[in-house]
């Protein structure tokens, strides 16, 4: 998928300690429901474990941004970056997203809230089926994710996306390296596929739930 660049525009170590595996759903505080009548936590979290912990976010922010925008809502980059920031030791905070060759507005926006980019260029070319446009930047996730992994000293991957194969398949493949790492996945309210549950996947530590405190109505 790739972005729709207007609407963006208006969006605009030591031994790991052990972590409790917790639910989907763990906050009890909904006061709201989206657009979709799907309720939605009113704070960001669970985010305790993260405390004094150093994390790598991996963010899928055309996931994030459609998710979003089904319930209703923008997702506030800013505000969800400080969040983490604000309860972990350190937290590097990196966004991966496709755009027309030479527009750089969604990095520019990223940038200036203190996010790390990378940009995937859209791509045209003709096929035996005539002209193809390829804009999936989940490739470029993966690639980019297993240098950042294994290059950085995280306690906790955060993998921001509600995508059951993407972020299945990056716990699967970040827990399997030799370096024992937590996974936890952050995404929205009623875009989060089952196969990420942390009840279920044993590959996830726990799902983190964007909550209202990180999101700006549509």
């Amino acid at each position: 998928m790739y972005t729709t660049y207007s609407a963006i525009d208006s969006l605009m170590t030591p031994a790991m300690p052990p972590v409790r595996k917790s639910t989907l759903r763990t906050s009890t505080a909904y006061s709201r429901s989206g657009r979709s009548g799907v309720e939605i936590a009113s704070v960001t979290g669970p985010l305790e474990s993260l405390h004094g912990q150093k994390v790598l976010l991996l963010a899928d922010v055309e996931n994030l941004i459609y998710s979003a925008r089904n319930l209703g809502y923008k997702v506030s980059f800013r505000m969800l970056g400080q969040r983490l920031q604000a309860i972990a030791r350190s937290c590097s905070l990196h966004a991966f997203f496709s755009r027309p060759q030479g527009d750089d507005t969604l990095e520019r926006y990223f940038q200036e809230r203190g996010w790390i980019t990378h940009p995937k260029n859209i791509e045209e070319f003709m096929t035996h089926k005539g002209w193809q446009r390829h804009a999936n930047s989940d490739n470029d996730i993966l690639f980019h994710a297993g240098n950042l992994v294994t290059r950085h000293d995280a306690d906790f991957i955060l993998v921001a996306s509600g995508d059951g194969l993407l972020a299945g398949d990056l716990a699967r493949l970040i827990t399997g390296l030799p370096k024992s790492r937590h996974v936890a996945t952050v995404s929205l309210a009623g875009s989060t596929s089952f196969r990420l549950d942390a009840r279920t996947n044993p590959n996830i530590t726990f799902n983190i739930e964007i909550g209202l405190d990180c999101l700006i109505p549509a």
